[in-house]
């Protein structure tokens, strides 16, 4: 009996540890001891151990954790009780009926999600890019912050809605499946110390913490199953599950970056003059997929001349994604998604870079940080329709409520003409299919009813089931030349997060909505926007393209360097070298592409 007794009572201080262990991915104080644990045996183990979070490849926010704080925050308590097999005090499981859940469910998956986002910890801990969601910010010493009391919730929630129907048309529903399945999904696969922690901690449903974390497991599984299945079936039969997804794109047989260009029949001349320019000019050497929509999209000679190129296959978004009603703009976040890249660029057919774009992949912090690279559109017309995304997404982030779109001061908050994302990140996997869902049908009737097309759906998914995100600083500009009145005027202008220009979007035309085979861009100045208010632009016309006048002209508007000049001009050459004898002779001779007559 003795030497049953010291078993049990190492087999608590494992578990004891185990929970400090946890605890201490911030420094997080512990507010209720486990029963068969001394004060003295659990400081000592205070004092002993300091481990930080796992951070695995495909962790939902890919945190530095020795980053410094800029938000000054301090540390947040949070409420944690351990039982051991034995434990007399173990309560049995409350049973919560899902009127009951889905009072405060919004709030309690966001809690939990900002949790394991790691915005429970010390302030020595927190992003350097600061708070995202905030809503833990307000649990004190006195009220702290109970994990496994939300976590009952949340679970039993999920649990009952999984395989649930709903209003495909009511975003509010989808977005709480979608968070029921990111925290499941989660928890079982990328954090499982957590995992053994909450099946230890859990009510009383299993005879051991063994048991209990197989009951727990089977749940979890059965929660992210029931969700795919009625949301995501559309992966079906490219891919067996959202584990498959990712495992598929973090193997070794997948190209780790790429590019993925979307185009019709319409665009084709200016994809093909993109692809031209990102290989002749740039020198830019990673793999492309030019992505359409079945035969018709392309035709089989605009095919062959992609696939002439180096590097550069043409690929049928149909073949991959069969039942998901892709169409139109929503081409754009299943091409990105069904793409054979785990790190994927995302550009318009007629997007154009003055830098190399794998440095977007390769040297910004942004996409380091959190796995995606967002750009704000122009600040364009006041008050848009925030009441309608306050609607759908009630317990929005902290970080979206400092956007222009949710203060009233443009109705454009994202431009995608050019998106990057790794898909490897759990997070950014779970956030790009929610993309996926809300351009699918019937859902994009309602998006594309409240937003211009698919833009504005990238961030917004992020933020509803809230994966950390993160705009380059600036604001949509224009860069050409300057007129009379000191504005600059041509194309929708981009800078990188270090402010140097990086990318614009609508060709080498002035306009090209009226101009296809004359008036092209100058390239002698770039302005951008640092402020997202106060702004003035000038409408295109027939003649002349928008016109941007900055807040602070003397510091937002910039001069081209000679070999940002020079690139300009290569471009309009590469242009007019294009459409000389017409596309179908320039590939034959140059890459001796197989046209048909």
């Amino acid at each position: 009996m003795a030497s049953h007794r010291r078993l049990l009572t190492a087999a608590a201080l494992v578990l004891a540890l185990l929970c400090l262990m946890v605890l201490n991915w911030g420094g997080i104080p512990v507010s209720s001891t486990p029963p068969s644990i001394s004060p003295e045996a659990q400081q000592a183990l205070h004092d002993k151990i300091k481990l930080s979070q796992e951070n695995t490849n495909g962790n939902i926010n890919n945190n530095n954790n020795n980053a410094p704080a800029t938000d000054g925050s301090n540390q947040i308590p949070v409420k944690f009780r351990v039982f051991d097999s034995d434990s007399k005090q173990k309560p049995a499981r409350k049973e919560f009926s899902l009127e009951d859940l889905q009072k405060n469910i919004d709030l309690n998956q966001a809690q939990f999600l900002d949790f394991l986002t790691d915005e429970e910890g010390s302030s020595s801990q927190r992003s350097p890019y600061g708070i995202f969601g905030g809503s833990l910010s307000s649990f004190t010493e006195s009220k702290p912050f109970d994990i496994v009391g939300t976590w009952e919730r949340v679970h039993q929630y999920g649990l009952k809605v999984q395989t649930l129907s709903y209003e495909r048309s009511d975003f509010v529903q989808l977005a709480r499946r979608v968070r029921a399945c990111l925290i499941a999904y989660t928890v079982l696969h990328e954090k499982p110390s957590l995992m053994q922690l909450l099946a230890a901690s859990a009510p009383d449903r299993a005879a051991s913490v063994s048991e209990a974390r197989k009951l727990l497991k089977a749940e979890l599984n059965t929660i992210i199953d029931g969700v795919t299945s009625n949301i995501f079936s559309w992966i079906s039969p490219a891919f067996k599950s959202i584990k498959d997804i990712q495992n598929h794109f973090l193997g070794k047989k997948v190209q780790d970056m790429g590019i993925v260009i979307t185009t019709g029949q319409w665009h084709f001349e200016l994809a093909a003059h993109a692809i031209l320019t990102l290989r002749e000019v740039l020198n830019c050497t990673l793999p492309i997929e030019v992505q359409y929509m079945g035969e018709n999209d392309l035709t089989a000679n605009m095919r062959a001349a992609f696939n002439s190129m180096p590097d550069v296959k043409t690929v049928d978004v149909l073949q991959t994604f069969s039942t998901s009603n892709v169409n139109g703009w929503a081409v754009k976040p299943f091409s990105i998604l069904a793409s054979g890249f785990r790190n994927v660029i995302f550009m318009d057919a007629d997007a154009l870079f003055f830098q190399n774009p794998e440095t977007m992949l390769r040297s910004s912090a942004i996409f380091s940080h959190f796995g995606q690279l967002f750009y704000h559109d122009r600040s364009l017309f006041k008050n848009g329709n925030t009441a309608w995304f306050r609607k759908i997404n009630p317990q929005m982030t902290h970080y979206a409520s400092t956007l222009r779109y949710l203060r009233g001061l443009s109705v454009h908050e994202m431009e995608s003409g050019v998106v990057a994302v790794d898909k490897g990140r759990a997070g950014v996997l779970h956030a790009l299919m929610m993309v996926c869902q809300m351009n699918s049908f019937p859902e994009r009737e309602v998006t594309y009813k409240n937003m211009h097309g698919d833009k504005e759906s990238f961030w917004m998914a992020w933020d509803m089931i809230r994966v950390p995100y993160k705009f380059v600083p600036t604001f949509g500009g224009t860069v050409g030349y300057k007129n009379e009145k000191g504005n600059i005027c041509g194309g929708l202008f981009h800078t990188d997060e270090h402010q140097r220009p990086l990318w614009w979007n609508g060709g080498v035309l002035a306009n090209k909505h009226y101009h296809k085979d004359s008036g092209f861009m100058h390239f002698e100045y770039a302005a951008f926007d640092t402020d997202g208010d106060n702004i003035e632009w000038e409408w295109e016309t027939e003649t002349s393209p928008f016109c941007l006048k900055p807040r602070y002209p003397e510091r937002e508007i910039v001069a081209l360097t000679d070999t940002e000049r020079d690139y300009g001009a290569r471009y309009v050459q590469l242009y007019l070298d294009l459409r000389e004898k017409g596309w179908p002779e320039y590939f034959v001779k140059k890459y001796k592409a197989k046209i048909v007559e």
